[in-house]
């Protein structure tokens, strides 16, 4: 097939868990034998030499953007400030197409008549408006990334400031339903796109993030903990959680514990006793080759959690937090220890028993690996059952993978 990903989010440089996932997508689709071309809306700093030679020059196609202005707008924006400043829900939503420029459309009608795909997939329900450039004989997907109809709502209980976007219920539902098929990151997300589209032309199929999987790391001696993230406001918060309340009570038993931070997050934590900041790491193994167990004391959010993924495919020990496990944490026991938001003192203990057992890290080495295995063929499966059906697929169960709710073995 001749397949045409539209992206409002580059894939280059890599160094966010959103640009990993849809670089990863548009490579099993390129590795499955289908020809992909790459339509950027250019609202983000990207790397688009990179980008080239990543699809090749003559698959990179750059589309019109720029961010509305306009009496209108401003209003808009004048009335969710007051909203905001009441706490109302409307203080922090936006319009489904507010950020949509209409020269998108013609240029992708432009596109599209040059090329004739076989199917269109659009990154992010505020950029669902671009499918409608395309008729019915092309297959429309949607790939949700997140729910954003009231999205901000996990930021206010977590007590944050609201990130990004987030639009109401019915503008969420609205976008869905310009697609053929709308792809949810995660299983609890699909179960509840699909009720709230019941009825409608369009189907839910569950394909989750692809992980670039190769071989297990090496496992480090050093007794080094470590957290990736970039340096989004709910990353920051699992960091100085655990950097401030967890790791304190580690060190009070093993004052030899680090705890290393990668990406963009490192930036965001203050400077402590036993904090070594990484910054940004090219290749994500280079971080994992330096630790002995993977935290991810993220405490709220929405959809799967990329960085824990990572951590699987490269074979690493893991403690995450409830919210951090958020769309794995179902499917069974045994690949990775789960702790419940908030537990500084639980998840202190989860990783000094990690670090004392070596044949307990072993062991959940490797689980972590073969629940990553097993996650790519189940996300693939769904994948191509879709496409190759030409529309909508039964989402493929993912029973086989293996998780510890409670406690490291």
């Amino acid at each position: 097939m001749k397949i045409l990903v539209v992206s409002p989010v580059p894939t280059d440089p890599p160094n966010a868990g959103n640009r990993v996932r849809i670089a990863t997508l548009a490579q099993a689709l390129a590795t499955s034998g289908h020809d992909v071309h790459f339509a950027y809306v250019p609202m983000e700093q990207a790397d688009t030499e990179a980008m080239a030679a990543r699809f090749s020059p003559a698959r990179l196609h750059m589309l019109p953007w720029a961010r509305r202005g306009g009496a209108r707008l401003l209003a808009l924006r004048a009335l969710r400030k007051l909203g905001r400043l009441l706490k109302l829900d409307a203080g922090y939503m936006l319009g489904l197409d507010e950020w949509y420029d209409e020269r998108i459309t013609h240029a992708l009608r432009d596109l599209h008549a040059a090329h004739r795909f076989d199917a269109v997939l659009v990154e992010y329900v505020f950029m669902s408006k671009a499918l409608q450039a395309f008729g019915p004989g092309c297959l429309r997907l949607l790939d949700a990334h997140d729910s954003f109809g009231m999205r901000h709502r996990h930021y206010l209980a977590s007590g944050l400031i609201p990130q990004w976007y987030s639009t109401s219920l019915a503008g969420e539902e609205a976008g869905f339903r310009r697609a053929d098929v709308v792809l949810a990151i995660e299983a609890n997300e699909a179960r509840a796109f699909a009720r709230r589209l019941a009825g409608s032309g369009t189907s839910v199929v569950q394909v989750g993030h692809l992980i670039d999987i190769g071989e297990p790391v090496p496992p480090s001696d050093a007794p080094n903990l470590l957290f990736v993230g970039s340096g989004n406001l709910l990353n920051v918060q699992g960091a100085r959680f655990f950097s401030e309340q967890v790791l304190p009570l580690i060190r009070k038993e093993r004052p030899d514990v680090q705890l290393l931070l990668a990406g963009g997050v490192a930036a965001q934590v203050p400077d402590g006793p036993g904090i070594v900041k990484l910054g940004f790491v090219p290749r994500l193994q280079q971080a994992f080759a330096q630790a002995m167990v993977f935290v991810n004391p993220v405490l709220a959010g929405t959809g799967v959690n990329i960085k824990l993924l990572d951590a699987l495919a490269a074979g690493m020990p893991i403690v995450s937090t409830t919210s951090g496990a958020r769309g794995l944490d179902e499917h069974g026991s045994g690949a990775f220890a789960v702790v419940a938001d908030i537990d500084a003192l639980g998840f202190a203990r989860e990783v000094v028993k990690l670090i004392g057992d070596a044949n307990a890290r072993a062991r959940l080495r490797t689980r972590a690996h073969d629940a990553a295995l097993n996650w790519n063929t189940a996300q693939l499966a769904s994948l191509h059952a879709t496409l190759d059906a030409g529309g909508p697929s039964e989402t493929v169960t993912l029973a086989s993978l293996q998780f510890e709710k409670a406690h490291a073995p």
